[in-house]
Formats: structure tokens, C-alpha cells, sequence
């Protein structure tokens, strides 16, 4: 049985991110372009340039990481 990660999941953990963070993040997808890319003020910083959907959960998941570990370290 694989996990497939879709953008669904993508956009969720986005989402989780921009309301951790106070952040405007959002991902956009194009297979022309190679993949997913993740923006924050409107799409005109790029906070990671285009990557599979395996490296984007990666990077979610590791700012989650970053918060939870500065959230810790201040109790």
C-alpha cells in the first residue's frame, strides 16, 4: 500500500504552516515547471523553488519541526 501524496495534503499542511507562522504561504503546481513551489506576499518571495511533492511535505513538515522546537525551548 503506498501514501500518495497529493496536493490536498499539500494545501493542508501549507495551511497549518501560514496559521503557525502568520505567513501568507502558498503552493503552486505546474508540470511544465518541474513541480510544486512554495510563496509567500502574493507569490513574489519563493521560499522553496519547484520540488517533487515528497520534498515539499519534507520541507513542511520540517518548519513544524523548527516551530515545535523553538515553541519548547521558551518553557
Amino acid at each position: 500500500m503506498t501514501n500518495r501524496i497529493t496536493s490536498k495534503i499539500l494545501e493542508g499542511l501549507a495551511s497549518d504552516v501560514a496559521e503557525a507562522t502568520g505567513m501568507d504561504i502558498s503552493i503552486d503546481y505546474s508540470s511544465d515547471y518541474g513541480g510544486y513551489r512554495v510563496t509567500t506576499n502574493k507569490q513574489s518571495t519563493i521560499l522553496m523553488h519547484r520540488s517533487t511533492a515528497k520534498e515539499t511535505k519534507s520541507f513542511f513538515q520540517g518548519i513544524q519541526a523548527g516551530i515545535y522546537l523553538n515553541l519548547k525551548e521558551k518553557v
